[in-house]
Formats: structure tokens, C-alpha cells, sequence
């Protein structure tokens, strides 16, 4: 939410990614549509003012957070946005506040205004690109997911249908990816193995 307390030129401005049955952003204001967004404090860095528009507008800050590109404020009345992404598993989003939702990209041109709409589009571009060659799929599961879900984050994000067995395949020949011994039960189905992120592989790599 925009901060009143400063008069700084520099503004951070944050699109909240989860994946609810689709890819969803978090938008506020639903009359006026706009993203989190707060102008910096003084001595402020531009990734804890990022932080701290997500912190006002969900209660959360601690999320991966990724810079995207630096654009004139136009509409907004900043003269600078810093603009970032961020992501999460729907999990650690329960948010229930008042003029705070969910939105699907797709519908961004009548949802948002210019200037944040650009912020979306382009996240989304970053996001299909950096599918392939960064584990950045893993920041909309929990900690321990099956290997269907992985692939349903991969479908979602590229927006295509992928062969079971060939992603399974590519997966297991990643480095990216750790089985545990658990397995989940899901009534008479057979239980389905469990895995992790490893530690070592970084979401921004490349």
C-alpha cells in the first residue's frame, strides 16, 4: 500500500505470484486496481522497501523476490518504480484483508493501470523464461511435493501439456531435485513419493 510518510522519488512496486488451480496475481484496490507499492525511506534499500509493500498489503515478507526493471512512474505519481516479483505456495497465503485479492494475468488490461499492468506482463514473461533453466517452479510448492504437482506448476506457468514420463525423466536427471522416504496417501490411489528442492540450487540461477 503506497507509504504517505515520505516524499521519496523512488517507489518499489511488487507483483505477488501464487498458483491457485491456475497462476494468480495479488491486486489491490479493486475499483482502482494496482499492485503493492511504497515509496522509500530514507537510507531505505530497494529490496527491504520491496519487502515492506508485500509486508503491508499481506502480512508477509519473507518470499522469493526477484528485481524485474526500473520505469518512469507515469500515472502513479512516482517519478521512479522499481519494479519486482515475487512468489509463494498458496499455502503461505491465506490472506483475508479488506480490498486485497486474486487475479489471473489474463485479465490485466481491465483489471489494473497502465503502469502496473506493464509490471505483470513482464513477470510473466520472466517467469515462462526462466522455466527452463532455473528451479523457479519450486517457489509455488511446499517444502515436500509430489512430482504431479511439479509438473502441474510446469503446465500452468508454460502454459502447455507435458508427457508424464519425459518430465519425469528430465526431473530425476536435474540437479535440482531431492527424493525423501515419505510418500503421500491419497485414498486408494498408490501413495505418491515425496520430494524437495535441494539446498544448493539457487531459484535465480542463470
Amino acid at each position: 500500500m503506497n507509504d504517505t510518510n515520505t516524499t521519496s522519488p523512488i517507489h518499489t512496486a511488487v507483483a505477488l505470484f501464487t498458483i491457485r488451480e491456475r497462476l494468480q496475481f495479488l491486486r489491490l484496490d479493486a475499483e482502482q486496481g494496482r499492485l503493492p507499492m511504497v515509496a522509500l525511506r530514507q537510507g531505505e534499500g530497494l529490496e527491504a522497501g520491496a519487502r515492506r509493500a508485500l509486508g503491508a498489503a499481506t502480512g508477509i515478507e519473507d518470499v522469493f523476490l526477484e528485481q524485474l526493471y526500473t520505469f518512469d512512474g507515469g500515472q502513479t505519481g512516482a517519478q521512479v518504480i522499481v519494479a519486482y516479483y515475487a512468489l509463494a505456495p498458496r499455502e503461505r497465503l491465506p490472506i483475508r484483508r479488506p480490498g486485497v485479492g486474486w487475479a489471473d494475468p489474463a485479465e490485466v488490461a481491465t483489471l489494473l493501470a497502465a503502469d502496473h499492468r506493464i509490471i505483470v506482463q513482464r513477470a510473466c514473461e520472466r517467469l515462462a523464461g526462466k522455466l527452463e533453466y532455473a528451479p523457479i517452479a519450486y517457489q509455488f510448492l511446499a517444502e515436500r511435493f509430489t512430482l504431479g504437482e511439479l509438473q502441474a506448476v510446469y503446465e500452468i506457468i508454460g502454459r502447455q501439456t507435458l508427457d508424464k514420463r519425459n518430465f519425469r525423466r528430465r526431473m530425476h536427471a536435474s540437479a535440482h531435485l531431492v527424493e525423501t522416504r515419505d510418500v503421500r496417501r491419497n485414498g486408494s490411489h498408490r501413495p505418491a513419493r515425496l520430494y524437495r528442492l535441494r539446498d544448493t540450487a539457487p531459484a535465480t540461477a542463470g
